[in-house]
C-alpha cells in the first residue's frame, strides 16, 4: 500500500522527470527502460528452463535489466554474492561479453544451478561469504557486485566500498526487508555512496567521486 501511495514520485523519475544529469537521465531512460531484446535473451531464457518451477532467485525481467546494466557498465569482472547462490543473475550478469570473469561466493547451491554455472563457465565457491569475499579481492578490485544476502548485508558492502573506483557499481538486493531498509538508509548517508537508484527491492549504487551526491526514486 505504501508503494502505491508513493507511485507519483517514483513515476516521475522513472519517466525521466526531474533527472537533471545528463548521465543519470541516460541510465533511466536507456538503460533501465529499455525494452528491446537483445541477441543472448533466447538462450538465457532455455537456461531459466532448466531450473525447477520458482527455482530461479529472481524474475526474468530483474535478471534482463542486469543484462541491460552490465552491457552498459562493461565491468571485466563481476562478483555475485548471496545466501544461496542467484545462479541466473550471474549468468545474465556475464552475458554481454565471452571475455568478462564472474565469480558467485555463496553459502549453498543448488546441482540444478550449479550445472547452470557450468554450462556458462561461471565460477563458484561456498562457505561462509564474508570470508570469501575479502579472500577474492584486495584493492580496487570492485567493477561490479551484486550482493543478494539478507543478513550481514552490511558488512559485505563496506568491505568492498572501500575497494571500489569511479567506474564501480554495486547492485543491492532485498530493500523490501527491514534489514535491507535499514541497510539503504546507512548506504544512502556513506558520503563513498555518490549517486544511488532506487527500484524497490533493488538499489543501485555508484561511486564515480566526479558526481555530486543525489538518489534516485525510481
Amino acid at each position: 500500500m505504501k508503494r502505491v501511495a508513493t507511485y507519483p514520485a517514483h513515476l516521475r523519475h522513472r519517466l525521466g522527470f526531474g533527472v537533471q544529469s545528463p548521465w543519470a537521465f541516460y541510465l533511466v531512460r536507456f538503460v533501465l527502460q529499455e525494452k528491446w531484446p537483445y541477441y543472448a535473451f533466447d538462450e538465457l531464457k532455455s537456461l531459466r528452463r532448466r531450473l525447477p518451477k520458482n527455482g530461479a532467485t529472481f524474475s526474468r525481467k530483474h535478471d534482463e535489466r542486469l543484462f541491460r546494466l552490465a552491457n552498459w557498465l562493461k565491468p571485466e569482472r563481476i562478483f555475485v554474492v548471496g545466501d544461496e547462490c542467484p545462479a541466473l543473475s550471474a549468468v545474465y550478469l556475464g552475458a554481454y561479453a565471452k571475455k568478462v570473469e564472474v565469480t558467485c561466493l555463496c553459502r549453498s547451491i543448488s546441482k540444478a544451478e550449479k550445472d547452470i554455472l557450468n554450462i556458462k563457465g561461471v565460477n563458484c565457491l561456498c562457505g561462509d561469504v564474508a570470508d570469501l569475499l575479502r579472500s577474492q579481492c584486495h584493492t580496487d578490485s570492485f567493477e561490479c557486485l551484486l550482493i543478494a544476502v539478507k543478513d550481514n548485508a552490511w558488512t559485505l558492502y563496506d568491505y568492498a566500498a572501500d575497494r571500489t573506483n569511479d567506474n564501480s557499481m554495486f547492485v543491492v538486493e532485498h530493500l523490501e526487508t527491514s534489514q535491507g531498509k535499514q541497510m539503504w538508509k546507512m548506504i544512502l548517508a556513506d558520503n563513498r555512496a555518490r549517486v544511488t537508484f532506487n527500484l524497490g527491492r533493488t538499489g543501485l549504487v555508484f561511486f564515480d567521486t566526479k558526481r555530486t551526491k543525489m538518489n534516485y526514486d525510481l
